[in-house]
């Protein structure tokens, strides 16, 4: 579930700020276009912009009340006026079906709120139908109805909705921010803030999940595993056997901020995070963009009934 109190990060106050504006002046577009990197809160943000449109009763500065009627079922999951489409967890598209569903409530009355919002998480997820469908809802707006679309990989967006949207480019915090905010956290860390933000690439919100339960130290222990395979003391056979049932999306995950890292090394910049660890275990660091192209490639199959022991090991043999 997203939270509704994405608003108070402060490094998203200055374009709340502008769309509180926009919105004073009726200039509001109906169709919105966010784009960032995930574990920041921006998913949470445009969830609050959603409430904010919805609330009979919007604060000076556009918060939703929460106590209105329609912030209580809002809340619920059960607002009448509101439609949130993801994917789902066991697909990998957003489907034309999805999207037909959208514009059909779009077309439907207002039930007591001032609007009728719909949320797109996910929406480089649309596949190519979906995407076509959906531009119908853009080109012609019901009145009184808003888009809004979230994605961290806006390329992948057809440009035919990208031009119909406004966009708005969500930052990631500045150190400073991202520090303060974790600092301010009730909850215990088994780290210091700074050494976590590097773990997540300055992601504040990732940095929190980092340390959570056991994911930290699985992902250390896929890091060691992964460093013994391309030093020759494991055979990739071995460490396949370990992770075959383990989630492939994040271990893809993981792998592909690495190798990020890595690259972004190469070019002169500076080298963040666990993938320091693999240096000088790279035999041909040139082959860097092709590893990262593969294992994106091989993340498309991610969700595929697969055989989960050859998976991994064809994973690992990338590397190689």
């Amino acid at each position: 579930m997203i939270p509704l109190s994405a608003a108070s990060y402060p490094w998203h106050q200055t374009i709340w700020q502008q769309l509180q504006r926009a919105r004073q002046q009726q200039h509001l577009p109906h169709a919105l276009l966010f784009t960032g990197s995930t574990g920041c809160g921006h998913e949470a943000m445009v969830y609050a912009l959603a409430q904010s449109l919805l609330c009979l009763e919007p604060s000076e500065n556009g918060y939703a009340c929460g106590s209105c009627r329609s912030c209580k079922v809002f809340t619920a999951h059960s607002h009448p006026d509101f439609m949130l489409l993801s994917l789902a967890e066991d697909k990998q598209a957003i489907s034309v079906e999805q999207v037909r569903s959208l514009e059909r409530f779009l077309e439907l009355s207002r039930s007591y709120s001032p609007n009728r919002v719909a949320l797109i998480l996910n929406a480089d997820a649309m596949n190519i139908h979906a995407a076509n469908s959906l531009l119908k809802s853009l080109e012609e707006p019901a009145d009184n109805s808003y888009i809004l679309l979230f994605t961290d990989r806006v390329a992948a967006l057809m440009p035919t909705i990208r031009s119909r949207c406004q966009q708005f480019r969500l930052p990631l915090p500045t150190p400073v921010e991202s520090l303060a905010w974790i600092e301010g956290q009730t909850i215990a860390i088994r780290q210091t803030a700074s050494e976590l933000l590097g773990l997540a690439r300055g992601r504040p919100l990732a940095a929190i999940a980092e340390d959570v339960g056991e994911r930290l130290q699985q992902k250390i222990l896929f890091l060691n595993q992964l460093k013994s395979v391309l030093t020759g003391h494991l055979s990739i056979t071995e460490v396949a056997s370990q992770w075959e049932k383990y989630n492939r999306q994040e271990l893809l995950d993981w792998q592909l901020i690495w190798v990020q890292s890595l690259i972004n090394q190469e070019v002169g910049g500076a080298l963040v995070g666990e993938a320091s660890e693999l240096v000088d275990c790279l035999v041909k660091p040139q082959g860097l963009w092709l590893l990262y192209e593969r294992l994106l490639e091989l993340k498309a199959l991610s969700t595929h009934p697969l055989n989960g022991r050859l998976f991994v090991e064809h994973m690992l043999s990338l590397w190689l």
